[in-house]
């Protein structure tokens, strides 16, 4: 089994369009990064915000902590109006 440093993150998310250059926002697991593309995928038009409130929906979904930090992640650097283009 590989090591890997402390805080490893599979998948990287990043700012959209940038000003300042590709800059992180968050990370998370392979795992956590298809749940939120298939997600967005059945919600296309929808906001992060909106997403957010999807998720933490437990009637449409079962609770995901990592899904909903990165979501938050976005929301905490004022990305929320902004719809995502996870592929």
């Amino acid at each position: 089994m590989p090591k890997y440093q402390k805080g490893h993150k599979d998948v990287v998310f990043f700012a959209p369009k940038s000003k300042r250059g590709s800059r992180p926002i968050a990370g998370s697991t392979i795992a956590t990064n298809d749940f939120l593309v298939l997600v967005h995928e059945t919600y296309p038009k929808a906001t992060i915000s909106q997403l957010k409130e999807l998720l933490t929906d437990r009637s449409k979904f079962i609770l995901n902590p990592e899904a909903v930090a990165v979501l938050d992640a976005y929301i905490t650097r004022g990305y929320g109006d902004y719809v995502p283009e996870w592929r």
